[in-house]
């Protein structure tokens, strides 16, 4: 570990002196890419205290089975590589959460069910393996709660965010997957993806059979190529056909438009990015410009600099803050739309 690197460490870590927390924020002021080496060394930081933190569980055979096989540990680009890759997505191995940030087991006694909670880190994708040999890949953000072994008729787990599942065959064992709105979308042996949030639920099928019950236990089916879609306000259901690679290319750390205008582009961005995109277009030029645009591993800064040159865009990227218990919280984008 070099002498930045020693420093960055023990500014997080609160174990700096005066002259080399000052020392620290002189190296980041105005400078972009040492204050974002330093938010990763922050995040480091506090994954290893949390880890610290996990008390011991038996909650069994059945699960020691399933936590051997996530663990809980934040794998931070090396500071050596530079930041020109760190806010790359990073897709975790199968079978290994590494960019979790907590891991829940819920034991309350010899016959009730012991539950498993993932969640994927802002900024990260996290792909895992269900109890029934099923695969989940979810998105920044995203929780699953699922039980440690699927005992009974039903396979279910719950999901808040977007997650993608590639279900094994079982057609004695329907799976659900159910949301906070009441929502659920039954498979027995498929691929699909479900996002739930803000009062939406949208599950896209790649290939199998999917059928969507609304809190009402009002029933539709779709085919592969379209997305189902519930709307909680008017207790809608739609179905239409999508684009497939634009909508599941996420899975696979890809960044997909189709011609989404630049108010959904900055959403997106922001979620998988992790940082506060602050719009400021009065003028409401948003809707006149749309992109259509793959971006894979590129940082941040670079997607910025590509729609600078592509649209009327001007951007400005201001250092993340030190919150009081020596995290640093989220980078803010300001971004103008001019004429």
């Amino acid at each position: 570990m070099n002498r930045k690197e020693n420093l960055f460490y023990r500014y997080c870590a609160g174990t700096a002196t005066a002259a080399e927390r000052s020392e620290v924020e002189s190296i980041i002021a105005g400078s972009p890419s040492e204050a974002r080496e330093l938010e990763l060394v922050a995040e480091a930081v506090e994954v290893r205290r949390r880890i610290e933190q996990i008390p011991a569980l038996d909650a069994g055979r059945g699960f020691r089975s399933v936590s051997a096989a996530i663990s809980r540990r934040r794998r931070v680009s090396s500071l050596r590589r530079g930041v020109s890759r760190a806010a790359a997505i990073l897709l975790l191995p199968l079978m290994v959460s590494t960019m979790l940030l907590g891991l829940k087991a819920f034991h309350k006694s010899h016959n009730e069910p012991v539950y498993v909670e993932v969640e994927a880190a802002p900024g990260s994708i996290s792909r895992f393996e269900l109890p029934d040999g099923s695969i989940v890949s979810l998105n920044a953000g995203a929780t699953l709660r699922y039980p440690a072994s699927f005992d009974g008729g039903v396979r279910e787990v719950a999901l808040d965010g977007e997650g993608y599942f590639a279900v094994v065959s079982d057609p004695e064992h329907p799976f659900y997957v159910s949301t906070s709105s009441g929502v659920k979308v039954m498979a027995y042996g498929t691929h699909f993806s479900v996002n739930s949030a803000d009062g939406h639920v949208h599950a896209v099928l790649e290939d199998g059979h999917v059928r969507m019950l609304d809190p009402y236990r009002r029933e539709i089916d779709i085919r592969p190529g379209e997305q189902v879609s519930w709307d909680a306000a008017s207790e809608y259901i739609s179905v239409g056909r999508v684009n497939l690679y634009e909508k599941l290319a996420w899975k696979d750390g890809k960044i997909v438009f189709r011609n989404a205008p630049m108010s959904d582009v900055f959403d997106r961005l922001s979620q998988r990015y992790n940082v506060d995109i602050v719009l400021h277009d009065e003028k409401g030029l948003s809707e006149k410009y749309s992109a259509r645009v793959t971006f894979s591993d590129e940082t941040i800064q670079q997607i910025f600099s590509y729609l600078e040159m592509a649209a009327p865009v001007k951007w400005r990227l201001s250092a993340p803050r030190q919150n009081t218990d020596t995290t640093l919280a989220r980078q803010r984008i300001d971004v103008w739309l001019t004429e």
